[in-house]
């Protein structure tokens, strides 16, 4: 069988040209790892080696010759370094060898330049080396990859060819030529070209299954991780049923004898009517702390409901005021509301009476011994403004900037030493906003506080659905 050596050259180092754009593509687009340009740098030194060895007339020939084993030496290192990283681990032990037996291979190779036959045998079994270095650790790879050790078979096999091919060179002895017609040059030829295609079709095939098995392991961790939550949302709802029914039963409970007790014991016992009076206050904080750390932990987690429909606001108002009424009168405090007109507007109850509560509750606490407090509401055609005034202790501007921020966790005592958690004004700022409104305060130190929030009339269900949303 004979071949054209020059156009077998030629179709060579065309091949070795689309697999480097095929590992630079998948270096840029798909695994930018440093392994991809490794193997690609060995492919190209082939492909300069190749180019070289077929235009030798143009240089000058020892140059060509170094050079040429120079960059063949340093291909089939790189290339099997490279094949071997695929997983991205650096082997220094393994880069330290083939460094080392890649000086010694090619110092062999200077020290054999004149003798032919010896040098093509050197560059040969440095081929078989390094390759069969790659298989060995292709073949055994713990995680036992399939196309891992499909390309280890692929280099052992031609490993085992290179060194039949070193003992064939050193039969022919001082006759042998490299591009010499032959049947063996001829199969060598073959091989290598089908050697080199399966080693970087392989290569990208085991990449592949790397990705396959590494988004396979990270889909299991998911599933472990969303079986966690599930587990740990069950033992959250469970808590929220805790403290929605078998917490604030019981002071519920209490609330409702205190205020029984206080009845029957009012203008009788002044020692008893103060401490009943302490029990029903200490309640009544207790059952609006727990009611707030439920609200805000719902909302939180989306699953504070949202229900909107068209309210009185002044009944709101005074219905809120009307059981704020025992709070205000233990302190002596004057509550006032005079509306004006009826302001009617389209939003959620429940989520509104909560942000009116633990304002005016606030502004309770924060308010002298017969001092006032008053709530404003005005509106213009698109909102509601509703002002909460006290004539209390005021506030600085820094302690303005970190009231709602829960992370500050700023809680100072009232006016009658009363102790709070700092959540009732973190929770009513997330409330606003949830009912498409905005909370500022305006204040001064010694001079009292003004409590501010907007609410649109009518929040349509696209707007509520998108609050919703922006919520969670």
């Amino acid at each position: 069988m004979t071949l054209d050596y020059p156009s077998i050259l030629f179709f060579l180092a065309v091949n070795n040209l689309f697999i480097m754009a095929l590992f630079i593509y998948q270096y840029f687009f798909h695994h930018k790892q440093w392994y991809l340009m490794l193997v690609a740098l060995g492919i190209t030194f082939q492909t300069v080696a190749i180019v070289m060895y077929a235009n030798r007339e143009l240089f000058p020939p020892l140059l060509t010759l170094r050079l040429n084993n120079f960059l063949m030496i340093s291909c089939f290192a790189f290339t099997s370094f490279g094949l071997v990283s695929f997983d991205g681990r650096m082997r220094k032990k393994l880069l330290w060898l083939f460094l080392v037996f890649a000086f010694l291979f090619y110092s062999a190779i200077l020290i054999a330049e004149e003798n032919y036959t010896l040098l093509s045998v050197i560059r040969i079994i440095s081929c078989s080396f390094f390759y069969g270095i790659g298989a060995f650790h292709l073949f055994f790879n713990k995680n036992k990859y399939k196309f891992s050790i499909l390309l280890g078979g692929v280099l052992s096999l031609y490993s085992v060819f290179q060194l039949f091919r070193a003992y064939n060179v050193t039969q022919i002895g001082k006759s042998y030529e490299f591009l010499q017609n032959s049947t063996f040059n001829n199969w060598f030829l073959i091989i290598s070209i089908l050697v080199i295609s399966a080693i970087s079709i392989g290569f990208i095939m085991l990449l592949k299954e790397v990705d396959q098995k590494t988004i396979l392991k990270k889909n299991k961790i998911i599933e472990r991780d969303k079986r966690k939550l599930e587990a740990l949302n069950q033992t959250q709802n469970k808590l929220f049923s805790i403290i929605a029914h078998d917490l604030r039963s019981p002071f519920i409970n209490i609330l409702g004898l205190s205020d029984l007790l206080m009845d029957n014991i009012k203008d009788t016992d002044p020692e008893s009517e103060k401490c009943t009076e302490l029990i029903n206050s200490t309640a009544k904080n207790t059952l609006n702390l727990l009611d707030n750390l439920l609200n805000w932990a719902k909302s939180q987690t989306g699953e504070l409901g949202f229900s909107a429909e068209k309210i009185n606001l002044s009944k709101v108002i005074l219905h809120i005021l009307e059981l704020k009424m025992s709070q205000a009168q233990a302190k002596n405090i004057s509550l006032i509301f005079s509306p004006t007109i009826d302001i009617e507007l389209f939003t959620d109850k429940n989520i509104l009476g909560t942000i009116l509560r633990n304002l005016i509750t606030n502004a309770i606490k924060f308010t002298n011994y017969g001092g006032h407090i008053e709530v404003v509401a005005t509106t213009d055609q698109y909102q509601v403004e509703i002002s909460i005034s006290d004539n209390g202790v005021g506030m600085s501007e820094e302690t303005i900037r970190k009231i709602f921020d829960l992370s500050t966790n700023v809680t100072l005592p009232g006016t009658a030493n009363e102790n709070g958690s700092g959540l009732g004004l973190v929770l009513c700022k997330e409330f606003v906003e949830k009912l498409g409104g905005r909370l500022w305060v305006e204040s001064e130190v010694g001079i009292g506080s003004n409590f501010k929030f907007t609410l649109p009339l009518r929040i349509s269900k696209p707007e509520c659905a998108k609050a919703q949303l922006k919520w969670q």
